[in-house]
């Protein structure tokens, strides 16, 4: 199999990856109704002959996960759909027009860290897109980037960090993607790339909370 953009994008694949995505179950560890419902969006695009996906560096006067690597997103307003919201605060934070993005679907939802709050990622792709042209809040958004395919299926690029009684995927990029945007990244590579492409090897070495969470200067 191959990571050429015209295979990976291909109709067929896009609905295999849609069918796949569909028949995930929620994350949930904590049921009952979540105090603070969100959506984040998972961006795809074409860049140097790769497919990409997008991430931003928060920025680092935000108060909650300052200077981590995230998807584009936010808490949904009131009677707003998963959709609506990813694509709003995609616009916000990053200047991606909703017009522009070909939303693919919804992903299951996942739950928050602190078990309060329930994401759900929307898949969705930016056809000529550059990175140059976007324009980051400053208030929201240190910096903006992206990782190709070649580097997730680079096994070396694989860590994990142990929470609770979980492996959380980390993959190690120009910045360290981990938490809840590293688990998401991993649910939709299972699903988008070709099994024999995508293997992976998280056990490989091991990250500690603090070495994760960015300095305070």
């Amino acid at each position: 199999m191959s990571l050429l953009p015209e295979i990976l994008l291909s109709t067929l694949a896009r609905q295999s990856c849609i069918s796949k995505l569909k028949d995930l179950p929620a994350l949930v560890t904590n049921p009952g109704e979540p105090q603070v419902k969100a959506a984040v969006l998972l961006p795809l695009f074409v860049q140097d002959g790769e497919v990409h996906i997008l991430y931003t560096l928060r920025s680092s006067n935000l108060n909650s996960h300052s200077g981590q690597v995230s998807f584009p997103g936010g808490k949904l307003d009131e009677n707003e759909n998963v959709i609506d919201a990813a694509l709003r605060e995609s616009y916000e934070e990053i200047g991606v027009r909703p017009e522009s993005v070909d939303v693919w679907c919804e992903m299951a939802p996942i739950q928050g860290r602190d078990k309060t709050m329930l994401i759900t990622p929307v898949v969705g792709f930016i056809e000529n897109l550059s990175l140059n042209n976007l324009i980051p809040n400053i208030d929201e958004v240190d910096e903006i980037f992206s990782e190709p395919m070649s580097l997730f299926c680079d096994k070396t690029k694989h860590a994990h960090l142990k929470h609770e009684r979980y492996m959380l995927p980390v993959f190690l990029g120009k910045h360290k993607i981990w938490g809840i945007t590293g688990l998401i990244t991993h649910i939709f590579l299972q699903c988008f790339l070709p099994s024999d492409l995508y293997q992976t090897d998280f056990g490989r070495q091991r990250y500690k909370l603090e070495e994760l969470m960015p300095s305070k200067l």
